[in-house]
């Protein structure tokens, strides 16, 4: 059985957004990570903290920017077959 419906689109430029937030979050890790540097006793916990966070939202980043591109990818091949 087929749906009249319209296909409901992908939020791209939404996700787009979204890893461009991440982003700054990751700056945002990086001068934490700068100021605690620049105390008199370094925290190196806090430190620790910052690069693994920082590497979360880099997996993070990834994982969605992939995504987004082979969306968009299998959408121009797509367009080109006339599917």
């Amino acid at each position: 059985m087929k749906s009249s419906e319209q296909p409901v689109a992908l939020p791209l430029d939404y996700v787009s957004e979204v890893s461009f937030e991440i982003h700054l979050m990751r700056g945002e890790c990086s001068d934490a990570a700068r100021r605690l540097l620049l105390q008199p006793r370094v925290d190196e916990i806090a430190v620790e903290e910052c690069a693994v966070m920082d590497e979360a939202l880099a997996r993070a980043k990834r994982i969605l920017d992939s995504a987004v591109e082979r969306i968009r990818q299998s959408r121009r091949r797509r367009k080109k077959t006339g599917r």
